[in-house]
């Protein structure tokens, strides 16, 4: 009994040991854990204004969302591979990535991006970004070709809409070889249009945004049709689509435009380094998911071209989707145990690193858990029986003892040393009284000292003769 009691108390020891050194090794992984920061590089007002929509839902799940509206364009993608930047996500427009590969791309802009391009990753496209063309309307300008020898604004150096603008005109044969490239953004009053200091000038940008909105409504400025080549556009460069301005879409008093114009597009991709944790990312999608950009302006009309349930877009043609991203979009939601323990380790004040670990190792800390629990259970059961058999020994001692001394009683020569059998017997009660046990087995404490008083009337009484006995 005791060498079976001893082997089951040993096993569960050591079922212990196992779950403390692990619960060790995992917190001293947590130790240097994943912070629960995201960084992001938003450029301009119209990627702020988005991502801030993101900051509550991030935060409710212990994640700080950091914008940083000084980062934009170019230096986004740059930032991002930049192992001494904090900026880990970041709008990027489409196409600017693939301005920096084919035959119009200089040798040492594809050598960059097939170094470069594994170090992202999208995390869906989130908005319509229009190529917004605008000339003045006396020159006869009908498509990019007709640019040649002009004066053509083509935004910031920093800025994304430069390198794809720059793209596309060399593919319709303008250069800095045969017109002036200025680094300008269009004026919301097109000034450098009407005063003659530009020809053209191009933006990329959505189409609520204020400046659009005003350039709409300026006279003697014209929006350039694509419509004879907008399918030639969209076959050559997968990251364009093609938008249709309809006639009266703007304003119907006046009529703007007085036409339908055919217009190319991109659309904003939110990228995140490769080397993001998954909760982190798997948390951010969610929240891009959950925040789509409003169908409505700040004045709460109808944006244009907006269809509800088009965007955000799993589907990227530059960058690689993230496969945490791609789960989130498939199902709507986070998975079980990110969904379960980000917002409840937020309330309780714990780091975002054990969130980040559970997220990671969940499964296979469930995979460990069921040949633990396998031999665990069973010996959860035994502990309630070692427990009661701890209490009962201490009784089962002094019972011991006292058969002894009973059988004692019943030897030939029971009549000698009456006295010292009597001292037994009451050191035996002695032990017994001083004995503390739960209310639960005082039944038991009782029946001992009931059968230590049958022992002791024996003794009162004188032992019995063997031969008398048996008579």
């Amino acid at each position: 009994m005791r060498s079976k009691l001893w082997k089951t108390v040993s096993i569960t020891a050591f079922a212990v040991i196992v779950v403390l050194a692990g619960l060790v090794i995992a917190l001293q992984s947590l130790s240097t854990g994943v912070d629960g920061k995201i960084v992001m590089a938003t450029g301009n007002s119209q990627y702020h204004a988005l991502a801030s929509t993101y900051q509550r839902d991030l935060e409710a799940n212990g994640v700080n969302l950091e914008l940083r509206d000084t980062t934009e364009g170019f230096a986004t993608l740059l930032a991002l591979v930049d192992d001494k930047s904090a900026v880990n996500a970041g709008f990027v427009k489409g196409g600017l990535v693939g301005s920096l590969q084919g035959r119009l791309a200089s040798a040492k802009a594809k050598d960059w991006r097939a170094q470069q391009l594994g170090k992202w990753l999208s995390v869906g496209r989130l908005f319509h970004e229009p190529i917004w063309v605008f000339t003045r309307s006396d020159l006869p300008i009908q498509s990019l070709r007709d640019l040649q020898h002009r004066r053509i604004l083509i935004g910031l150096r920093d800025g994304g809409t430069r390198r794809i603008a720059t793209q596309l005109l060399k593919a319709n044969g303008v250069d800095a070889n045969n017109a002036t490239l200025i680094e300008e953004i269009l004026a919301p009053d097109a000034a450098q249009l009407l005063g003659g200091g530009a020809d053209a000038a191009f933006l990329i940008v959505a189409p609520d945004a204020d400046r659009i909105q005003q350039l709409l409504r300026v006279p003697n400025i014209r929006l350039m049709n694509f419509a004879p080549e907008a399918e030639a556009y969209t076959n050559r460069y997968p990251t364009l689509t093609k938008l249709i301005l309809r006639e009266g879409g703007v304003e119907f008093d006046p009529l703007i435009p007085s036409a339908d114009i055919t217009l190319l597009a991109t659309s904003a991709a939110l990228v995140v380094r490769s080397d993001m944790h998954p909760a982190l990312v798997s948390l951010l999608t969610h929240a891009v998911i959950h925040k789509p950009k409003s169908g409505f302006d700040k004045s709460g009309d109808p944006v244009l071209f907006y269809k509800s349930g088009e965007f955000p877009s799993a589907h990227d043609p530059e960058f690689r989707m993230s496969s945490d991203a791609l789960l989130v979009y498939k199902t709507g939601e986070l998975p079980l145990l990110l969904r379960v323990l980000a917002p409840f380790n937020k309330r309780m004040g714990l780091p975002f690193s054990y969130t980040a670990f559970a997220n990671a190792h969940g499964a296979q800390t469930i995979l460990l858990l069921i040949p633990i629990l396998a031999i665990g259970l069973p010996l959860m059961r035994a502990l309630p029986a070692v427990y009661v058999w701890n209490v009962r020994r201490r009784l089962v001692y002094w019972y011991r003892q006292l058969a002894l001394l009973e059988r004692s009683l019943d030897g030939p020569k029971a009549g000698f040393h009456l006295r010292a059998k009597q001292a037994e017997l009451e050191r035996i009660d002695a032990a017994v009284r001083r004995i503390r046990i739960p209310n639960y087995f005082a039944d038991q404490l009782y029946d001992l000292r009931g059968h230590i008083d049958l022992v002791r009337q024996r003794l009162a009484t004188g032992p019995v003769p063997v031969s008398a006995a048996a008579q």
